[in-house]
Parts: C-alpha cells; sequence; structure tokens
C-alpha cells in the first residue's frame, strides 16, 4: 500500500517540492491519478502571496496545507502550500488519470480520458472537490496524497509558467516530460 504523504513532506523548499510531487498519487473520493505537471509559487510577483496578500496570506502562515483558489470567476485550483520557515505553494497542473474514470468523465462530459484532467481547472472538475477543503491540513483531508512507489524513472521538464503575466523568466513549471496528460 503507497504511503500518504504528511506535512513534512512541504515543509521544504517549494521549488524542491513541486519537482518531487511529480509521479506522486493524488486520491479523492473513488479518483486517483499520477502527478505529472506543477508550478511553484513562493514571494514573486505572480505569487497570491504578493498579488492578493489577504487571500494569500496562507502561503505565508502555513504549509501542509490545501489551498484552492477561483480563477477567471469560473475555475477552481488545487494546491498546497509549502515552506516551514518561508513563503510558498505548488499548484498541481495536470495528472494522468487511474481510477475513477467514469465519474471523471462524466464530470467532464464530452471531454476524452486525455483531456480529463490536463489543467488546473480540468482536474479539479473531474475529480470533484470540494472548495470546502479549502485550508485542510494535508494527512486529515479527504484530498490525499500518496507516495505511490514510482522509481522515479522518468525525465523531468521545466519552462516558464502557464498563463501569467509576472515573472515570466522563472522556470518554476515542472513536469514529465512526454507524458500525454500535460496541459497545454
Amino acid at each position: 500500500m503507497a504511503t500518504e504523504l504528511d506535512r513534512q513532506f512541504f515543509e521544504r523548499n517549494t521549488l524542491t517540492v513541486a519537482r518531487d510531487l511529480l509521479g506522486k498519487q493524488l486520491h479523492y473520493r473513488g479518483c486517483s491519478g499520477v502527478i505529472v505537471e506543477t508550478e511553484a509559487y513562493r514571494d514573486d510577483p505572480a505569487s497570491h502571496a504578493i498579488t492578493r496578500p489577504k487571500k494569500g496570506v496562507m502561503l505565508w502562515q502555513t504549509y501542509g496545507c490545501v489551498y484552492i483558489y477561483l480563477i477567471y470567476g469560473m475555475y477552481h485550483c488545487l494546491n498546497f502550500t509549502t515552506e516551514k520557515d518561508g513563503v510558498g505553494a505548488v499548484l498541481i497542473r495536470a495528472i494522468e488519470p487511474l481510477t475513477g474514470l467514469q465519474q471523471m468523465e462524466t464530470r467532464r462530459a464530452p471531454a476524452t480520458k486525455r483531456n480529463l484532467s490536463n489543467g488546473p481547472g480540468k482536474l479539479f472538475k473531474a475529480f470533484g472537490f470540494d472548495p470546502d477543503h479549502h485550508g485542510d491540513e494535508v494527512g486529515h483531508s479527504e484530498i490525499q496524497l500518496r507516495a505511490d512507489g514510482h522509481n522515479g524513472n522518468f525525465d523531468i521538464g521545466t519552462s516558464s509558467r502557464i498563463g501569467i503575466s509576472k515573472a515570466q523568466e522563472l522556470q518554476w513549471r515542472f513536469f514529465v516530460r512526454g507524458n500525454p496528460y500535460l496541459s497545454r
């Protein structure tokens, strides 16, 4: 059985956590998938810690907590706060679906398996996450992250984060190179 990640996993540097989440499994109410793409946010100009200080206070004050926010007034995004002695969060951008495909397809109809969860808003809807989990502590939430025993034999790519206008030069998007479930 896979080991559930705990808060201590998230107390480290945000960039390290973002890379290390690749290959881990995300589980929620019968749905699961392998994380194949993440983005890191710290105290940079694109981070809620700077752009939305009231909402982004969790990035300063917590680590190992679920951080959910709404973008464009219509899509929720799933993040986890990081850094015990700093500021940060990791956005889960894409997963490769494993279980609960029928539920995901129903929620995301008419999406194909390949398009179910290849973006932060898509995966949030496919999994049927409840925004009320905002603030939950990892290890004490229905949203679970597990080390699946993946051997880590994949090539990690980096690039600029997607959909931001500030700090575009930062190569803080991490992904499993060549995975067909990456966001576009």
